[in-house]
């Protein structure tokens, strides 16, 4: 029963690791669209 128990913890930090993972992504593409956006601009 534990085992059991132990896969599904398992699966919600695989869950969550996945919702940081997006969460970051969008943070990187946004930051990155920024500053082209600002290099752009500037010239």
């Amino acid at each position: 029963m534990s085992n059991e128990h132990s896969e599904q913890e398992k699966e919600l930090m695989r869950e969550e690791d996945s919702k940081l993972d997006a969460i970051a992504a969008v943070v990187i593409i946004l930051s990155l669209t920024a500053a082209a956006y600002f290099w752009v601009s500037s010239q």
